[in-house]
């Protein structure tokens, strides 16, 4: 009579190291959906942070360190070393220009000797922003419809002695000119190495501030 011999095996089957992955795949999957999520986060955090960082960066040196006359306006502004006022170029203003606006908005912001308001800068990152400002002067003359006018109290008496704008801003540019609106958009994309103008989900933020001139 034959007798079998059935031996012992110690190793694991296929199917079975096919059911270990399967456990293993259901237990890490959500751990890799929560990682790739939090870099994502991540990184919308910090594309929004660089973004809000630069808009206020250009609109603190526009406010408070170009001078009022070298910011021109339009979409985008403009800037000029020529003083309307005195009639001369000033040099230490060229030179602020050159070295502040090309920091401030990136390539593109000079093109043949012009500086403008607009541009595009990387991030060390690989994101791309493009940085835009608008200026808008608010000048109303004494032949507008509604003149601005500003009155002053008298002391001692009731009356009030008024002035419109011609009489307290001196005219620059055929504008009497007492307030410039400045707008500030940093815009970009939250995928690397993408121009924000050509991404339809680009984000965008907005600055918004008012430069007073009333040395006159």
């Amino acid at each position: 009579m034959q007798k079998i011999r059935i031996k012992n095996r110690n190793g694991i089957t296929f199917i079975e190291v096919m059911i270990a992955f399967l456990i293993l795949g259901v237990i890490f999957l959500p751990i890799f959906f929560f990682l790739t999520g939090a870099v994502r986060d991540t990184e919308k955090f910090y594309t929004e942070t660089i973004a809000i960082s630069r808009a206020k960066f250009i609109m603190d040196t526009l406010m408070f360190q170009m001078p009022w006359w070298a910011i021109k306006d339009g979409n985008p502004c403009g800037f000029t070393a020529y003083n309307s006022v005195t009639k001369e170029t000033d040099s230490g203003v060229g030179g602020l220009i050159s070295r502040a606006v090309p920091k401030m908005f990136g390539d593109g912001s000079s093109v043949a000797g012009e500086f403008k308001g607009n541009g595009l800068f990387v991030c060390r990152k690989g994101f791309r922003y493009r940085a835009r400002a608008k200026v808008v002067d608010l000048d109303y003359d004494s032949t507008s419809a509604n003149p601005v006018v500003f009155s002053i109290p008298i002391p001692g008496s009731l009356d009030r002695h008024e002035f419109q704008i011609n009489q307290l801003v001196s005219k620059r540019d055929d504008k009497f000119n007492l307030i410039k609106k400045i707008v500030v958009q940093v815009k970009w994309s939250n995928n690397k190495n993408r121009d924000p103008d050509k991404d339809p989900f680009a984000k965008s933020i907005f600055l918004v501030g008012f430069k007073s001139d009333l040395e006159g």
